[in-house]
C-alpha cells in the first residue's frame, strides 16, 4: 500500500490539498500528503471511514493552510479535486471496475473525503482563530512601542510589522480616535470607513483612553474620516504621513497630540496635526507657555473681564461692534475696556494688540 500511495502522489500531487508551488517542494509535499492518500486508499480497500489517528495529517493540513493564509474555500475545493483525481486513477488500475465496484468505490471514497475535509476545515478554523488572536496581540504590542517614548530602529519595526502582514514600503499615517461613546465602537466606526479604501493591513492598539490606528495613506483618507466623524462626540487626531511604516512612530505621537489638542479645545471631528501644531507646542511645554502668559498678559490676569474682552476683540477681527455683540455689551463699554487694556499692556492703540505673544497666551488659556 505504501508503494501504491507513493505512485499516486507522484501522479496527482499538483491536484491534492496542501500543495502550493510557492511554499512546498516535493519532499515537503510527500511528507504532508502521502499519509492522507494512504488513508484514502485504505478506506476504499477496507470499505470504512478514516479512524482517529488517520485524521491527524488531515488536521495538520488545515492548520498549515490557515497559517499560510489560504482561503478555506480553496482547502475544501482541493479535497474534492483530489477525490476526483484519486477515483480517476483507481478506475485505470488493473481490470476495469464492475458497476457494483464502481458504486462501492464512489461511496467509500466520498465518505472518507467528506470526513477528512471536515477534519481539515475544523482544524483550519481553530488555527485561524488562534492566529487572529496572536496577530491582534502582536499588533497591540507594536502600537504600544510606536506610541512609547523609546528610540526605535525603523528596520526592527518593519520586520515586526511584516510578521502581521503589513505592506511596510508604502506611506502610512497614524490616527488617534476618541469618542464620547464606548471606545471600541468609535474605533469600529473608523475602521469600517477605511476598510473599503485599503489594500493593506491596518495596525490597531490603544494608549490610555485613545485608540491608535496606523493605516496606509490613500487618496480621500481625510475626506472619509471627516464623514465618519460626524458621529456625535467622535474626535480623530491625524498625524502627518510618513514615507515608510518604520518611520510612523512620529505620526503616532502627532496623532495623539492632535487629538489631545482637540479635546482641550472642546472640538470634535478630524483634527490634523498640521492645523494644531502651535497648540501642541503650547501643551507640550506648559512651563514655557505659562511664562508667555505671565509676560504677555500679566497686568490683566487679575481682571477676567478685560482678558475676555481682549480675546473676543482679537477673534472678531478688531471690530468693536462685533465684540460688543458677542459680549452683549454697549460699544462704549467695549471702547472703555480696550482703553484700559492698552494702558495696562503699554501699547499705543488696539491694533498694536495683535502680537504673537498675546495670541499665544490667550490660546494657552483657552486650552487650559
Amino acid at each position: 500500500m505504501t508503494d501504491l500511495a507513493q505512485v499516486l502522489v507522484s501522479d496527482v500531487w499538483r491536484q491534492l490539498p496542501g500543495y502550493d508551488e510557492d511554499r512546498m517542494d516535493l519532499a515537503d509535499l510527500a511528507g504532508a500528503i502521502t499519509p492522507n492518500i494512504r488513508t484514502l486508499l485504505c478506506c476504499v480497500a477496507e470499505h470504512r471511514r478514516p479512524a482517529g489517528p488517520e485524521l491527524i495529517t488531515a488536521a495538520a493540513l488545515g492548520e498549515r493552510r490557515a497559517i499560510q493564509g489560504v482561503p478555506i474555500e480553496a482547502v475544501v475545493t482541493s479535497w474534492h479535486r483530489a477525490e476526483r483525481e484519486v477515483f480517476s486513477w483507481l478506475a485505470t488500475v488493473d481490470a476495469p471496475l464492475t458497476p457494483d465496484e464502481h458504486r462501492q468505490v464512489t461511496r467509500d471514497l466520498a465518505a472518507a473525503v467528506d470526513l477528512m475535509t471536515s477534519t481539515s476545515t475544523e482544524a483550519y478554523r481553530r488555527a485561524r482563530t488562534e492566529v487572529a488572536a496572536h496577530l491582534e496581540q502582536m499588533a497591540t504590542d507594536l502600537v504600544s512601542r510606536l506610541t512609547g517614548g523609546e528610540l526605535l530602529d525603523p528596520q526592527v519595526i518593519e520586520e515586526r510589522a511584516k510578521l502581521i502582514g503589513v505592506a511596510v514600503q508604502g506611506e502610512h499615517r497614524a490616527l488617534a480616535v476618541r469618542g464620547s461613546q464606548l471606545l471600541p465602537r468609535a474605533q469600529r466606526l473608523v475602521l469600517d470607513a477605511l476598510r473599503p479604501m485599503l489594500h493593506s493591513r491596518t495596525v490597531v492598539g490603544t494608549r490610555d483612553d485613545v485608540a491608535v490606528i496606523v493605516t496606509p495613506e490613500v487618496p480621500g483618507l481625510i475626506a472619509a474620516l471627516t464623514r465618519v466623524a460626524r458621529s456625535p462626540g467622535l474626535l480623530i487626531g491625524a498625524g502627518l504621513p510618513r514615507p515608510r511604516f518604520g518611520e510612523v512612530a512620529g505620526s503616532c505621537r502627532e496623532a495623539m497630540a492632535a487629538a489631545e489638542a482637540g479635546r482641550r479645545a472642546g472640538t470634535t471631528g478630524v483634527v490634523e496635526f498640521a492645523a494644531v501644531a502651535a497648540d501642541v507646542l503650547l501643551l507640550e511645554n506648559p512651563l514655557d507657555a505659562r511664562q508667555v502668559v505671565r509676560s504677555a498678559l500679566g497686568p490683566l490676569l487679575g481682571k477676567p473681564p478685560l482678558v475676555e474682552t481682549l480675546r473676543v476683540y482679537l477673534h472678531s477681527g478688531l471690530s468693536t461692534r462685533a465684540t460688543a455683540a458677542a459680549l452683549r455689551l454697549h460699544e462704549n463699554t467695549v471702547t472703555y475696556r480696550l482703553r484700559q487694556i492698552t494702558d495696562a499692556l503699554g501699547v499705543d492703540s488696539p491694533a498694536a494688540l495683535v502680537r504673537a505673544d498675546i495670541l499665544m497666551a490667550l490660546r494657552y488659556r483657552e486650552l487650559s
